[in-house]
């Protein structure tokens, strides 16, 4: 209350009070007159970030505009490449290329005489191929290959192709040559071809033939001649032949065949002994075909026999040794084997050393036909084809099978 009244009244302060506020009255002065200027606030990383988003949006539109000029003032063609022709017939062939870029296809036939198109393909592709018909044989002709981008933009390129001469028509072939109800004065040649053709067969005493049988029948691919007035038990040496509508002709390989004796003629075909024995002809290992009747003049064993069978494997060598010590003139043996695999057969042959004829009777078609029900089984036929003993299971020794043979 004193110092208000002082001040209010006018009257002095004290010395020490009016020192304090006026050191306080110049600080304050002094603060005002030095206080520092406000400077521009440093940018935030989102602000960093906008300007730099900025300007990438800047530098892509101009981008884009320089492409859209670009691509708008496109004038380059597109290049043509990798150009094939196949399929080359005497009337067609396949023409196939590539682009560097999407285009349409179509090829122009360049010739002295015409110029013909294919049928313009719009589809843009990379990929082209265009089949041209209605060629002419040997002959040679300028090609050109077009290509055009979306633009507009064409490409050209001229190539070259000389048609064959003729259609290629593959050789004449003839198969499947057999024999077939053999008699004592004729015999029947069957065989087949690839396509129609003729029939012929030279035959003969010798391979020289020099007797010719020939039907006028039309062209076919199933052929049958049956040779007459044959001498009986006699061997005949014979080739078939055959020529097609262009002139194309094959010949097979020379064969035999043994005509049966009078008395063979007489004797009624059948599986038991006294009888004639069924013809059959089945694949060798080696990939050949063997008929019986082409042993005829000579003593055959047509032994039955599986792997699986002990007893067959047992008696083998045994008569191994009987094919190793007789003539091919007077003896032959055909081990029939009934429904196993080729390479199964030959695998067993090889391990044992067995030499005399495997024959392959995959469906046991021949098994049957003889009526096998035991295996080994083996016929005994003599030089006439009569079967003139059956042995059902093995051998026991080589000397049984030697006194088999020379009893007959």
């Amino acid at each position: 209350m004193q110092e208000n009244d002082n001040i209010k009244s006018g009257k002095p302060q004290s010395t020490e009070h009016g020192a304090a506020e006026l050191e306080k009255t110049v600080k304050k002065a002094q603060k005002r007159e030095h206080k520092p200027t406000v400077k521009k606030q440093a940018l935030t990383p989102s602000g960093k970030f906008r300007n730099i988003l900025a300007a990438a949006l800047v530098l892509c539109l101009g981008l884009a505009g320089f492409i859209i000029f670009i691509l708008t003032n496109d004038t380059t063609p597109p290049a043509i490449q990798k150009v094939s022709i196949s399929d080359i017939i005497e009337d067609s062939a396949v023409v196939t290329w590539q682009t560097d870029e999407p285009a349409t296809s179509q090829v122009k036939i360049l010739d002295s005489n015409v110029s013909i198109s294919t049928e313009l393909d719009k589809t843009l592709v990379a990929n082209h191929s265009a089949t041209l018909t209605d060629l002419k044989p040997n002959t040679r002709y300028r090609f050109m290959l077009i290509s055009k981008d979306k633009r507009g933009n064409e490409a050209k390129l001229e190539i070259e192709l000389t048609t064959p001469s003729q259609p290629y028509v593959p050789p004449m072939v003839i198969s499947e040559v057999k024999t077939s109800n053999i008699t004592d004065f004729s015999a029947t040649i069957i065989w087949q071809t690839n396509r129609p053709a003729t029939s012929q067969v030279e035959y003969g005493e010798t391979e020289s033939y020099g007797s010719i049988a020939s039907t006028s029948n039309e062209p076919t691919t199933k052929h049958s001649i049956t040779l007459m007035e044959l001498k009986p038990n006699t061997s005949y040496h014979f080739m078939v032949k055959s020529e097609d509508a262009d002139g194309k002709a094959a010949a097979s390989e020379d064969q035999t065949f043994i005509t049966l004796s009078t008395t063979a003629a007489a004797v009624e075909v059948g599986i038991e002994i006294g009888k004639r024995a069924p013809d059959f002809t089945l694949p060798t290992l080696d990939g050949k075909e063997l008929s019986l009747n082409q042993l005829r003049g000579k003593t055959v064993m047509v032994n039955f026999w599986k792997s699986s069978c002990s007893e067959c494997a047992k008696e083998m060598p045994d008569m191994q040794a009987v094919f190793d010590k007789w003539s091919r003139d007077d003896l032959e043996i055909l081990a029939v084997n009934m429904g196993e695999r080729a390479a199964f057969v030959q695998s067993f042959f090889d391990s044992r050393g067995l030499t005399f004829p495997a024959l392959l009777d995959s469906d046991e078609a021949i098994s049957k036909m003889y009526q096998v029900s035991t295996t080994p089984t083996t016929f005994f036929i003599n030089a006439d084809g009569i079967i003139s003993e059956i042995k059902e299971g093995s051998f026991t020794n080589e000397p049984e099978i030697e006194r088999t043979l020379k009893s007959l």
